[in-house]
């Protein structure tokens, strides 16, 4: 299996979601974050990464579930889109792993947050919600 079927399984409010790991550039400690004034509500400000100026959004701001308490295990999932890197602040980085497109199921109803949901990911006992990165990080 290539890099096409791994992804990032991430934890946001004891929930499992994930990302393809083609699109993520590296996962990094959080750090201070400069607060920009006039951005969305999620979006929490900006990072300097070795000299680049790279967005930070809550994804527990983005997906409505809340903004989540920082922790040890917290951490900023940078991501690459259009060219662009944007920093994902989640709970925790559980692993990398890989599926089967048999293990993916499309998403049935799922509410308003349907639109950031591309499919549901069955690894074991555990659901994964494979998230649509062009969806999140558009405005």
């Amino acid at each position: 299996m290539g890099t096409d079927n791994q992804i990032v399984v991430m934890g946001l409010n004891d929930q499992k979601y994930a990302l393809p790991i083609n699109s993520v550039s590296e996962i990094i400690r959080v750090m201070e974050v400069t607060q920009v004034p006039n951005m969305q509500d999620y979006c929490t400000g900006i990072i300097n990464l070795r000299g680049s100026v790279v967005p930070v959004i809550s994804m527990g701001l983005r997906l409505g579930l809340g903004e989540s308490e920082e922790t040890r295990d917290s951490r900023i999932i940078v991501v690459e889109q259009n060219n662009q890197k944007l920093g994902l602040t989640v709970d925790s980085v559980y692993s990398v792993s890989e599926f089967s497109q048999e293990q993916i199921e499309e998403p049935q109803a799922l509410g308003d947050r349907e639109q950031f949901i591309k499919g549901v990911i069955h690894q074991g006992n555990d659901m994964v919600l494979l998230l649509d990165l062009d969806k999140l990080a558009a405005n």
